[in-house]
């Protein structure tokens, strides 16, 4: 018999954890579960909307899917937000009670801690019903994430993580807990590489220039504004083709984003691109990915990059360090020597260790990256609650 999973997201943007879902759901054997998709009903919730669909999943859109942050991604620190989170808790919880109530789930999966109050419906309307949530990044240690953490272990029956360092920040001694690190297409083990090489010629950068491409948020948390400072103040330290591209900036730009846009651009080493929607070619195109992250939490360009064969440079955190074998796959450096990031980079600048670091990274990813192995693992952990319950 065909089980439903019904399936809170929290976002409108395009970004890691609506990509990681839709995967999920593609990937997921239609005998045995069929998909559905509750997300935010906003005006531009489009594109995202889409991507569930495209997946095969029914998608049901709600105005009062709302999220209650409090992690090192959205850590919610001011008062006005805080105050918006727990007002929104009840219609949150209210409206999954009326969902579940009219869908029938025999599970419930949440796509990221946020949406604990969506647990507590569901189990408002059905005791008994199994819920699952999302681990993707690591709640705070404060007050306020303390307490997201303990709303989850009250009402969420079963975790899947994307990295061990998230799953410990939920705190507790008997979480069921386990680790699904995120994954990639099948597809992108099997990319044309002539893309990258198109996309390099339009981009008119120089055939001897090794890019290290930053992807993700442009924020505080990922150390862009800090990267861009330290590659000024010691570029004279670095190999000369050591070039360094910063894709992710938003098209209206203020606060860190715009400070981080200006000193981009005043960078002879830097280069600044918008959002990529299509981020492929761009990786392609690059040599090594890096995440200076300044903050704990996991970073999705590491491991599609990895599937690409491209070695990764990663701050010395625990969520990143789980991806990268150091030496190996990819290098690490920490923010408090300026050394160990000089002395990567230009490991990295060796044409011969690079390239036998991607093909080590190909390796390390269809073993722990790829989407078939991620698929079945959560789709056992989904058959266990079914079995518990």
């Amino acid at each position: 018999m065909v089980k439903k999973v019904l399936y809170f997201h929290h976002a409108t943007g395009l970004g890691g954890a609506p990509r990681s879902l839709s995967l999920l759901i593609k990937g997921l054997d239609r005998e045995r579960f069929q998909p559905i998709v509750v997300m935010p009903k906003r005006i531009d919730n489009d594109a995202v909307k889409a991507l569930f669909s495209e997946a095969g999943a029914e998608v049901l859109e709600e105005r009062n899917i709302r999220p209650f942050n409090g992690s090192s991604v959205a850590p919610n620190h001011k008062f006005a937000g805080r105050a918006y989170a727990i007002a929104s808790y009840p219609l949150t919880a209210r409206c999954a009670r009326r969902v579940v109530n009219a869908v029938r789930p025999d599970l419930v999966h949440l796509n990221s801690t946020c949406l604990v109050a969506a647990a507590a419906g569901a189990h408002t309307a059905s005791p008994k019903l199994p819920v699952i949530a999302h681990v993707r990044e690591p709640l705070l240690s404060n007050r306020w994430g303390r307490a997201l953490a303990g709303l989850n272990r009250r009402h969420v029956n079963a975790f899947i993580s994307i990295d061990e360092a998230g799953l410990k920040t939920l705190g507790g001694n008997n979480i069921d807990g386990t680790v699904v690190y995120n994954f990639v297409d099948e597809a992108t083990f099997h990319t044309d590489i002539t893309l990258g090489k198109k996309y390099k010629r339009d981009q008119a950068w120089e055939s001897g220039d090794v890019v290290f491409l930053f992807l993700a948020r442009v924020a505080p948390s990922n150390g862009v504004l800090e990267l861009v400072r330290l590659v000024e103040s010691i570029t004279q330290k670095l190999h000369p083709a050591a070039r360094f591209v910063i894709a992710g900036f938003p098209k209206i730009k203020t606060g860190y984003a715009l400070e981080a846009y200006e000193a981009t651009r005043q960078s002879a080493r830097c280069a600044a691109l918008d959002f990529v929607e299509t981020p492929v070619p761009l990786m392609l195109a690059s040599d090594v990915i890096i995440a200076p992250f300044t903050e704990p939490h996991s970073a999705r360009s590491v491991f599609e990059g990895a599937a690409l064969g491209k070695p990764s440079l990663v701050t010395n955190i625990p969520h990143l360090v789980e991806l990268v074998i150091d030496g190996h796959t990819g290098k690490v450096f920490s923010w408090h020597d300026p050394n160990s990031f000089v002395s990567a980079v230009n490991e990295l600048c060796d044409s011969h260790k690079r390239v036998k670091m991607g093909r080590n990274s190909v390796g390390f990813a269809i073993k722990n990256f790829s989407g078939g192995a991620g698929v079945e693992k959560t789709m056992s952990v989904y058959d266990r609650m079914l079995d518990n319950k």
